[in-house]
């Protein structure tokens, strides 16, 4: 099967068991997610990376650690930003702010060879 980036989608049943282990690492379940867009990643009937989106805001960014280093989120957040580009955002903003140290050291040379800049713990990307 192929990678296939799902916008605002209804989560099959088959989605829901690695759904809820893609958002345990981050201590979250799908009720405690940020209200916004949904953006799944899926490969193998399988979710493998989540983000939400609020207007220019990411408010959520994650790929299962098990799928790491293979492209997931470059193209998750690739084809999340062509989403809100035509949903009319002119910037995507995604900001790390109480995220874990662990998560922000795996974050941060990402977004940064994404080609966000950094203010702090924020990070912006004209789109």
């Amino acid at each position: 099967m192929r990678l296939t980036i799902h916008h605002d989608p209804q989560v099959l049943p088959q989605w829901q068991d690695s759904l809820n282990k893609l958002l345990a690492a981050d201590g979250l379940t799908p009720n405690s997610l940020p209200a916004g867009h949904r953006h799944l990643a899926i490969f193998n009937d399988r979710v493998v990376g989540l983000a939400v989106s609020q207007e220019e805001q990411l408010a959520y960014l994650a790929v299962r650690d098990l799928t790491r280093r293979r492209g997931v989120g470059h193209y998750l957040l690739a084809q999340t930003l062509v989403w809100q580009r035509q949903h009319g955002s002119t910037c995507a903003r995604l900001s790390l702010t109480g995220r874990s140290t662990e998560a922000k050291a795996s974050l941060v040379p990402f977004l940064a060879a994404e080609g966000f800049s950094q203010a702090a713990d924020d990070w912006h990307k004209p789109l």
